[in-house]
């Protein structure tokens, strides 16, 4: 006894309305109404993944069941609504009807009930032929192409079996392959035309004498996988193999074939290779026309390419269209895109080599800094972090050496270290002042070889010293003198800052003042660097009723300072690249020699 399905097409002119019924197992009014009246119920939890065969069909196998969460029993609905259901096992024939709910998605009720009922099995009923526009030769042909690969089961349409003869000729075509020393294998290969949700109903189905060897689907029993299950391919083609000559070569249970049998181990690479010689031919066109497609996508890029870079981008551009069906067009595109690009990129393909280096938790890091960041922001944002640690290591290292005596290196640093003092110092309109220089370096600045080679900044016998200022401006926006003035001495280590040192600063301010190059408008800013300060002049000193403000400060309160401004990036950016690149250790650079604060009186 097989699996049956009879289905009765609707007719309008005949007011015949659909049915479709089944000798399945039936249901009982318990299971109707767990099954039938629970929205999500779940097949395999409930159930199990295998659909077992009725008692009286023993010679039928379990077999992978269509369905998951039967949904589909509300399709009933697309040929009347209310429907009926009759289900009948164990003796007791129930029949329902349901329909649409207003309270809830459909209501369920029990029609009538009755004993004594021989058989099993499941009928669906319309209570009306309208609303199909489907005629029944277009449902034969897609149950046809979908349906067939299992011979224990049969489907009727309107009295007459479903058979290939009802498959168009352009979606069926039919091979006889010869296994050297063993017969003929005979394979139909079925193409439904369009895309299924799903694979179920496709892949490759094996018959022995009529029966179907295992389950249906793309990957062999030795767990080769013949079609990726994800391309439209493996939800739309089917291949039925009918080998009587692999009788002695299927398992006991009929869940596969022996692995070591010659004949299984002769017959499987023969039909293998004719199915994937189908699919070639059938993905043929539909790979000419994607690298059609993409290559008239790109053509503007890849004619900027060198000929050695153009034929290496078509290269790649047919053998992955060639070899990896899965991957659509689009994808394809996208990274046919990147490939020219780095062609004609200075650095050619060394970021792919950068990228297969990073661990998955990296790259998924990258692509949230991508969406949430352009390159070209991140990048600057990066060289200027970049640019302050590198700058923070230099002033430390120069710094706290009480041995160098070039201290005309640092100045050029302090000038691009502004920032550490304060927010307001952040500003590119702080440059240096080479008048204001010009002046102090002709009063105060030492008669030093090269001395004069460095005008942005004057040597003094005990250190050096920059000014930076930042324009003033009136109300039509022309420049109107200096607004602010930060002047910034560096003593050489061992140099003491006391008040001899600070009233050098005022000094200069004083001097200034007196050549009209600041004025009343004016607010200045003297920062003195060095190793240590006397314990009596800690404090700051302000002149000018607050306008000039003096500020001693030693090198280790500088560069924590500078630290602090760069929320303690340098702790967190020990393993960055750059520190490796310039030899730059690590532990040194996190935790560098601390400097001994000045003692305060008590």
């Amino acid at each position: 006894m097989r699996g049956r399905i009879d289905i009765v097409w609707p007719q309008r002119t005949k007011n015949i309305p659909f049915s479709i019924k089944d000798n399945g197992k039936g249901m009982s009014p318990e299971q109707f109404k767990r099954r039938w009246k629970t929205l999500d119920y779940n097949r395999i939890t409930e159930e199990g993944a295998k659909s077992s065969p009725p008692a009286d069909m023993a010679d039928a196998t379990p077999r992978n069941a269509y369905g998951r969460n039967g949904k589909g029993r509300h399709a009933a609905f697309k040929f009347s609504d209310p429907y009926r259901v009759r289900t009948w096992r164990d003796g007791i024939e129930t029949v329902y009807e349901i329909r649409r709910g207003t309270t809830q998605p459909f209501d369920v009720n029990e029609i009538s009930s009755r004993g004594g009922v021989k058989g099993h099995g499941t009928e669906i009923t319309a209570t009306s032929s309208d609303g199909v526009s489907l005629d029944a030769d277009t449902a034969r042909e897609i149950i046809g192409t979908r349906f067939l690969a299992d011979p224990n089961f049969v489907v009727s349409l309107d009295g007459t079996l479903v058979t290939f003869d009802d498959i168009p000729t352009h979606s069926i075509q039919k091979a006889d392959l010869e296994v050297p020393g063993y017969g003929q294998v005979h394979i139909v290969m079925i193409d439904s035309q369009k895309a299924d949700r799903t694979t179920k109903q496709h892949g490759i189905a094996w018959r022995v004498n009529s029966r179907l060897v295992g389950n249906p689907g793309w990957i062999g029993f030795d767990h080769e996988r013949i079609l990726d299950g994800r391309t439209s391919e493996a939800k739309r083609f089917q291949f039925i193999v009918s080998a009587d000559l692999l009788e002695t070569a299927v398992q006991a249970d009929w869940s596969g074939f022996i692995p070591g049998d010659s004949a299984w181990q002769a017959t499987q690479p023969i039909v293998h290779g004719k199915i994937r010689e189908y699919l070639s031919s059938f993905s043929a066109e539909r790979r000419r026309e994607a690298k059609e497609t993409v290559r008239e996508h790109l053509v503007k890029t890849v004619r900027l390419l060198p000929p050695v870079g153009r034929d290496r981008w078509n290269q790649f551009v047919d053998e992955v269209i060639d070899n990896c069906p899965s991957i659509s067009t689009e994808e394809v595109g996208k990274v046919a895109g990147i490939l020219a690009n780095l062609e004609l990129s200075t650095s050619k393909f060394g970021l792919m080599s950068k990228l297969h280096e990073l661990q998955p938790g990296d790259l998924d890091a990258l692509y949230q800094l991508l969406d949430d960041w352009t390159l070209k922001l991140a990048k600057d944002a990066l060289d200027e972090i970049q640019t302050r640690l590198k700058l923070i290591e230099d002033l430390d290292t120069k710094l706290r050496d009480e041995t160098m005596d070039e201290v005309s290196d640092l100045q050029p640093l302090l000038e691009r270290s502004l920032w550490v003092f304060g927010p307001e110092f952040e500003s590119l309109e702080f440059t240096s002042n080479r008048g204001m220089t010009e002046v102090i370096q002709k009063i105060f600045g030492a008669n030093i070889t090269g001395s004069r080679l460095r005008p942005d900044f004057v040597m003094l016998p005990d250190g050096s010293v920059g000014l930076y200022s930042r324009d003033a401006h009136d109300l039509g926006h022309e420049v109107d003198g200096v607004a602010r003035l930060v002047v910034a001495e560096i003593k050489r280590a061992g140099v003491t800052i006391g008040a001899e040192q600070k009233t050098q600063a005022w000094n200069y301010v004083k001097e200034l003042i007196e050549r009209g190059l600041i004025t009343e408008k004016t607010k200045v800013t003297c920062y003195i660097l060095g190793s240590k300060i006397s314990a009596a002049e800690v404090g700051e000193r302000t002149e000018l009723t607050g306008r000039v403000t003096i500020i001693p400060m030693i090198y280790n309160t500088f560069i924590r300072r500078a630290e602090k401004r760069m929320l303690g990036l340098r702790d967190k950016l020990k393993e960055a690249p750059f520190l490796k690149e310039h030899g730059i250790d690590a532990e040194a650079f996190v935790n560098p020699p601390q400097a001994q604060e000045p003692v305060l009186p008590v």
